[in-house]
């Protein structure tokens, strides 16, 4: 994809240009606009507007307005996400377009397809923050691939679509089973992958009994979150140790992604964080040089991300270390969940 940026002519805005890019390139989902109040994106026939005080929604309805006649965009519908005062069961709402149609969609990203819901919370169920990042795991093209904090499997996805065998772990059977049905519609089996509802804290010592290795791995975590039996995750607190369980994981030169949206922590940040609880582990990393940002997020905009390359010199072979429950876990596999 070119290396354009947001139009010099409308500042905020994605230009035509760009957009011919993204149809060429079979991607239906993107930021269509960013500014200080918010920001609206393309996804599929729809577009989400966030918004990020009670002041600036009418801002960004007249952005829009001003322009929707010369986008020629296919719109069915607008919804709204509030930012501010989040607070209790926080859902999009519908703002433009006929409420009978259903409350899901799909669209593409680099020619594949995900599905969309606007029914399911404050989220769609897809990242586009994140697009570099599987281009990059698709052109890597590993054989096998574990997917920890899978949410509804994107980075799975993009990596069965380049032949690998893929290991996706959520605690939640809900997104997995969601997650499924984005493999399915792109013509990937669910029962030739792995999907294990489990805390990625958990599945770290089963995946070693069962000798499995790795040549590539996404950590993709949020800051926090409920786990089961009050084991509740942290980021800061609990990277380190999940990344010492999996280093025996990682086959010699294995390929490992650390993403976060932690905002005290730049990519730096998170290397030297990284990089501290690799020496105490007595591992070596090597820091692959970073991607180029998404051409339609604003400098500043989306998570912090690490590419990372297990140095094959100090591979590992020790048992890793427990870190969460003591049973075992069930493996998830051939489409059917399997809960402890």
């Amino acid at each position: 994809m070119p290396p354009s940026r947001l139009s010099e002519a409308e500042p905020g805005w994605v230009g035509p240009e760009q957009i011919a890019a993204f149809a060429a390139s079979g991607t239906t989902m993107y930021r269509l606009f960013s500014g200080p109040g918010g920001w609206i994106e393309q996804l599929g026939r729809d577009l989400l507007i966030s918004w990020s005080s009670h002041k600036t929604l009418p801002s960004l309805l007249a952005e829009l307005e001003g322009r929707r006649s010369r986008l020629a965009l296919p719109i069915d519908r607008i919804f709204l996400r509030k930012r501010w005062e989040r607070q209790g069961s926080p859902k999009l709402t519908l703002l433009s377009g006929d409420p009978a149609l259903p409350m899901t969609t799909t669209a593409k990203e680099s020619g594949l397809t995900y599905r969309l819901r606007f029914d399911a919370g404050d989220s769609v169920g897809f990242f586009l923050d994140q697009r570099e990042n599987r281009a990059f795991l698709r052109i890597s093209k590993p054989a096998r691939l574990l997917n920890l904090f899978a949410y509804t499997c994107s980075f799975g996805v993009a990596a069965a679509s380049a032949g690998a065998q893929t290991w996706n772990v959520d605690l939640s059977p809900r997104v997995l089973e969601w997650g499924k049905e984005n493999y399915r519609l792109n013509g990937l089996d669910p029962n030739a992958h792995w999907f294990l509802a489990r805390d990625a804290r958990e599945i770290v010592p089963y995946l070693f009994r069962r000798r499995l290795r790795f040549d590539a791995l996404v950590i993709d975590p949020p800051t926090y979150a409920h786990g089961r039996k009050g084991g509740d995750f942290s980021l800061p607190r609990d990277l380190g140790g999940l990344l010492s369980g999996l280093f025996p994981l990682c086959e010699p030169g294995a390929l490992l992604l650390l993403s976060t949206n932690y905002q005290p922590w730049q990519p730096d940040d998170l290397f030297r964080e990284v990089s501290r609880d690799c020496h105490q582990a007595g591992a070596r990393i090597g820091r692959l040089p970073a991607l180029a940002r998404p051409v339609d997020l604003p400098e500043g905009t989306g998570p912090a991300t690490l590419w990372l390359r297990i140095d094959p010199s100090r591979h590992f072979s020790r048992r890793p270390t427990k870190t969460g429950s003591k049973k075992p876990a069930k493996e998830h596999r051939k489409g059917r969940l399997s809960l402890v």
